[in-house]
């Protein structure tokens, strides 16, 4: 049995250990109700979904809590898993010793400084999403790990962090394929409508012996909140490392890939403090050094007349960095404005590495029931854009109403143009 059925079932137990063992005022369920529906205006096709999240939390003890977090959802595109642990843990307060906490379980782990889209953040994969929404960007999948940090003083601490299986995104397999398939027709040269693609993937080896795991210091410098830390695992993205191509006399190609996991280490910086001379403004930012392994797609293409060409194409070889650096600023009449430069969005690994700027507002109205927002981000590589423009309304401290109208633009291929236009409207109620 695997490390992560072995933590999924431990889990488990631990709830139903837990449920009989606590009175009724030392519990609480809170949760949040959902439904949304958008338009792609350009492909002129509609999509809607709806999700129930409901989180258990209760005390054991003095010093021990039980969490469980469950999503149960529904998408009419198909992207989303209907079921799913959110994260699911026991968490220890000051135990085994008082200068010790820790979290097992099912975890969700955020490191950076960034609000969304930290270089550092990589230690949770992701759901396969086509929007760029706060919420979409800060969707996570849990894994199965322990969490432990030590306080050394009431302002330096070190967390150690300890994963004993491998958990990947999440893309459906159909469309998973699909992509793949465009990217290969590109790189090979092939029309995508006559290509048949076989895939299969090799997960690394991650077990109790070798896990995946990372240490993390973190404290106070001259009023600025620093942290330094260390990650040894691998990408949570699969890259081709063979590819079989079989070129048929009617035009039509078979392609067979296979497709792994490389190994890398990150080494992260993260710090934000406030600017002394400007009330209301703080800044933030995150650096991180990637070392992968070096990983080569071995391509064999077979010619109708069986005759092979074979070349190697190279994935990755050299370390590389990516960052965030992000000032906000809040204004007399609580206007939140924030601008954030970035050297590599999420889905930029090693060579495609890329410059942007994103700049986000939100103005409250005087009783802070409307909210207009403005999220807008360049590539400063290729000069397309995505904008998103949006208003919520909260008629109760408990519901909330959003409308948002978003637009892209560039040429075909460059970065960002492939957002869409679209409108989106949503409902949530939180209990």
């Amino acid at each position: 049995m695997d490390g992560k059925r072995i933590l999924i079932l431990a889990s488990f137990g631990l709830l139903l250990f837990a449920l009989p063992l606590v009175a009724g005022e030392a519990s609480e369920i809170t949760g949040e109700a959902k439904i949304g529906a958008s338009y792609d205006l350009e492909k002129g096709e509609s999509a809607w979904g709806g999700s129930l999240n409901l989180k258990y939390d209760t005390s054991i003890s003095s010093n021990y809590y039980f969490t469980a977090d469950l999503l149960l959802s529904y998408q009419s595109e198909g992207y989303l898993q209907p079921v799913m642990i959110n994260e699911l843990f026991l968490q220890g307060i000051e135990t085994p010793s008082e200068e010790v906490d820790f979290r097992l379980g099912l975890l969700q782990l955020s490191w950076g400084a960034s609000d969304i889209m930290s270089p550092v953040d990589v230690i949770n994969p992701t759901p396969f999403s086509l929007s760029f929404s706060e919420d979409a960007l800060k969707n996570k999948i849990p894994v199965p790990a322990l969490d432990l940090e030590w306080y050394h003083s009431w302002d330096w601490s070190l967390e150690f962090f300890y994963q004993p299986d491998f958990v990947p995104n999440f893309v459906p397999e159909g469309l998973e394929k699909q992509i793949l398939a465009y990217e290969l027709a590109s790189l090979l040269s092939l029309p995508p409508q006559n290509l048949s693609l076989s895939l299969t993937k090799e997960e690394p080896l991650v077990d109790f012996s070798h896990p995946i795991w990372g240490v993390r210091a973190r404290g106070i410098v001259s009023s600025v909140d620093v942290a330094v830390s260390y990650l040894q695992g691998y990408y949570l993205s699969p890259y081709p490392r063979e590819t079989n191509v079989f070129l048929g006399l009617d035009g039509s190609s078979v392609v067979d890939v296979t497709m792994g996991y490389p190994r890398r280490s990150m080494l992260g910086l993260e710090f934000q403090g406030e600017f002394p001379l400007l009330e209301g403004s703080t800044f933030r930012g995150d650096i991180a050094l990637f070392v992968p392994e070096r990983w080569i797609n071995r391509i064999n293409i077979t010619q109708p007349s069986g005759e092979v060409i074979s070349y190697p194409q190279e994935v990755f070889q050299n370390p590389y960095w990516k960052g965030s650096l992000g000032i906000d600023y809040t204004t007399d009449n609580n206007t939140l404005l924030n601008l954030v430069w970035m050297w590599g969005n999420p889905y930029e690994e090693g060579e495609d590495i890329s410059p942007y700027l994103f700049l986000a507002a939100e103005r409250p109205s005087d009783d802070n029931k409307w909210t207009a927002l403005l999220t807008s981000g360049v590539s400063l590589q290729d000069g397309s854009m995505v904008n998103v423009v949006g208003l919520t309304y909260k008629p109760e401290d408990d519901w909330n109403i959003s409308l948002s109208y978003s637009f892209s633009s560039g040429a075909p291929g460059s970065k960002l143009a492939g957002v869409g236009d679209g409108v989106f409207l949503g409902v949530k109620y939180s209990f």
